[in-house]
């Protein structure tokens, strides 16, 4: 197949990791994206329809995928092939399900959401695609095991809501690690995690972070918070990953695996054939794409049909949220808003930009 894959590029973000697994797996991908200092790619305001148009092979499907950055595709409900979404972080904040209702395919990280999103589009084409590994980045390294807990992820300020900075802070003080509290390339995760024996993760809110699919590739045991969104699906607790409940728990969880050493290598040694196995970027664009193929899948994007209204006040929702003021600017002109008008639909994007 042919895909024209659009979002905010960094090479650390889930759709980096799709755009490599699709071309790992033969298909054709045109980054329609936003241009950055590392690649080409296309302005905002080009109608969609006209750039897919030029290119020189047609596309077969427009894939947009959820990642911080300010881009949402122009004029995506009209285009005549279909579309799709991955939508990631479902389980903060409301406006994607807002940015659902623009793509005839939705598929949603997190397996608990599936309902809510269905009634929103209105649709059965909603998909559980739960996050992977990509084992050309995230790979188990032949190295010692000099850290008794490993952590590489985000402690923004989101993260000081949840017990994710004051456990990392108990677990630095207590054993052995990496850390915590510095960036790391995605080699250098692959190094921090081959060298833990304990990876530890705590989520957002309870959703199956990429971490979980990160750290089993590498070899290490997984603990994580007791989340939800379908993990004893993707995982044989016990058996593949460990869970931990409050913070007794969670030193009671270490204390026990750095003692029992064989049961821990075994675990880490599950789960790591487990994500080799299901759990990867191959599988997960094996499954977007035999869903998008089927006989019966077809036009279904509500905003497709919506009136100009309809997908004027979505699109407001949606820029505000992505901090895309020069868009929200460029479609209260469009629908001849009168200069105060204007500027009062974009107080809430100016105050996002200057507080976030």
């Amino acid at each position: 197949m042919h895909i024209a894959i659009g979002y905010h590029w960094f090479p650390t973000t889930t759709g980096n990791y799709l755009e490599h697994a699709l071309r790992a797996e033969n298909h054709t991908v045109t980054y329609v994206g936003l241009p950055c200092s590392h690649r080409p790619g296309y302005d905002s305001t080009v109608p969609l329809a006209d750039l897919l148009n030029a290119l020189p092979q047609h596309p077969d499907l427009y894939l947009w995928i959820d990642s911080s950055g300010r881009y949402f595709p122009p004029t995506i409900e009209d285009l005549p092939i279909p579309t799709a979404c991955y939508l990631v972080d479902v389980h903060l904040g409301a406006w994607r399900r807002q940015a659902a209702r623009f793509f005839d395919a939705v598929f949603i990280a997190q397996r608990d959401y599936l309902d809510a999103f269905r009634h929103t589009v209105g649709h059965q084409q909603v998909f559980w695609l739960p996050l992977a590994a990509a084992l050309d980045v995230h790979r188990r390294m032949e190295l010692p095991k000099i850290y008794e807990v490993g952590f590489v992820g985000n402690i923004m300020r989101d993260h000081h809501r949840t017990a994710r900075v004051r456990r990392l802070r108990m677990l630095a003080a207590k054993y052995r690690t990496n850390d915590f509290f510095r960036s790391y390339t995605s080699d250098e995760l692959s190094h921090v995690y081959s060298q833990s024996r304990i990876v530890f993760n705590n989520s957002v809110a309870g959703d199956v972070n990429m971490r979980i699919f990160e750290g089993t590739a590498c070899g290490a045991l997984m603990l994580t918070d007791a989340v939800r969104n379908g993990l004893d699906e993707l995982f044989d607790i016990g058996r593949e990953m460990a869970i931990f409940g409050d913070d007794e728990d969670l030193f009671a969880q270490i204390e026990y695996y750095l003692v029992h050493e064989e049961e821990r290598a075994h675990i880490a040694s599950a789960g790591y054939a487990r994500t080799c196995a299901e759990h990867t970027y191959i599988h997960r664009v094996r499954a977007l794409l035999d869903a998008v193929t089927r006989p019966t899948f077809g036009h279904a994007a509500p905003m497709r049909q919506a009136t100009i209204e309809q997908r004027n006040a979505a699109r407001r929702a949606i820029y505000t949220h992505l901090q895309m003021l020069d868009a929200l600017l460029d479609l209260t002109r469009s629908a001849r808003y009168n200069p105060l008008q204007r500027g009062w639909a974009a107080l809430p994007c100016l105050l996002r930009r200057l507080i976030f």
